[in-house]
């Protein structure tokens, strides 16, 4: 009995270690646990833990399978273990393991999400049938939808990426969320509905460049380059080296008629990125508040000048 109890106190501490992210204390803790008691299996699940904040996938699988070996009827071992095949590209085992969880613990959202996510990786056609019955499953909002909409935006599955980030906002609202939705919106040509969702995101965090940037674009492709240029301007103000909206602040001054203005800015992006000098040529060149430049060379020096004089 006091063997029990002093072994129940050590996982504890372990589990603090843990949780309070002193992996090491927490590996060494388990390894003790298994000095003891080789087949305790929550001391081999403890290390496959450990592991994987390690970010040793390999070990942790080997570890949670171990694990299983002792208590096949542990569902967060058997999660444990499908995350490690995951982060091995293993989707299959993952998928497998997952539903294996489900079975054993059917309400239970980390396996049924996990195991659409797999599901997804592997037969990017079965997703409207997955989504759907995640929602019939779960129909209320989860932030675990956060992570389907992950699998269905690297599939460009945008309509249900755009509606799986809409469950989770629901559930959990963060800046992060809405730029992936107004993402997934923007891909989808709804230009006003991906505004929508950067400005919500810039309620929540003012201060990103990202979501700054990624607001010019929506208003540049729908056709309202004064808002765009303000938005790059922020972005800027935010990350002075982001080329690509000095790029883009120029495309819009140069729509707008300041072709001086759009000038400085294309030259400090070609400052910061001399690469971007192609597409500035182009745009200046060609459009049709442009300017005539038969020789490049003088036109990258012009630039270049006036960019830096600028700054």
């Amino acid at each position: 009995m006091r063997a029990e109890m002093d072994r129940a106190a050590a996982f504890s501490q372990a589990l603090k270690a843990l949780a309070d992210g002193e992996d090491a204390k927490a590996a060494e803790m388990a390894e003790g646990l298994l000095r003891r008691s080789p087949d305790d299996a929550g001391a081999r699940q403890l290390m496959a833990a450990v592991a994987l904040r390690q970010s040793k996938p390999a070990e942790a699988e080997r570890w949670a399978l171990s694990s299983l070996d002792v208590r096949p009827g542990h569902a967060a071992t058997w999660i444990l273990a499908a995350v490690a095949a995951r982060a091995q590209a293993n989707w299959r085992a993952a998928l497998e393991r997952y539903r294996r969880a489900g079975e054993l613990e059917p309400n239970r959202p980390e396996a049924s999400f996990g195991a659409a996510v797999a599901a997804i990786a592997i037969d990017a056609a079965e997703a409207p049938a997955v989504v759907n019955e995640l929602q019939r499953r779960f129909p209320n909002p989860s932030p675990a939808w956060a992570e389907v909409g992950g699998a269905l935006e690297r599939g460009a599955q945008w309509a249900l990426a755009a509606e799986a980030f809409a469950l989770a906002l629901k559930a959990q609202p963060s800046a992060k969320l809405h730029l992936r939705l107004g993402a997934a919106m923007q891909s989808l040509g709804r230009r006003g509905e991906a505004a929508a969702a950067y400005q919500q995101a810039l309620q929540l965090d003012p201060s990103s460049a990202e979501a700054w940037f990624k607001l010019g674009l929506a208003f540049q492709d729908s056709g309202h380059p004064d808002r765009a240029a303000e938005a790059y301007r922020r972005a800027l103000a935010l990350r002075p080296e982001l080329a690509e909206a000095e790029t883009n602040l120029g495309v819009v001054l140069q729509e707008l008629g300041d072709l001086e203005a759009a000038k400085q800015a294309y030259g400090r992006a070609i400052n910061l990125m001399p690469s971007a000098f192609g597409r500035v040529a182009q745009a200046l060149t060609t459009a049709p508040k442009g300017a005539l430049w038969l020789d490049l060379d003088a036109l990258r020096a012009h630039l270049s000048e006036l960019g830096r004089l600028s700054r």
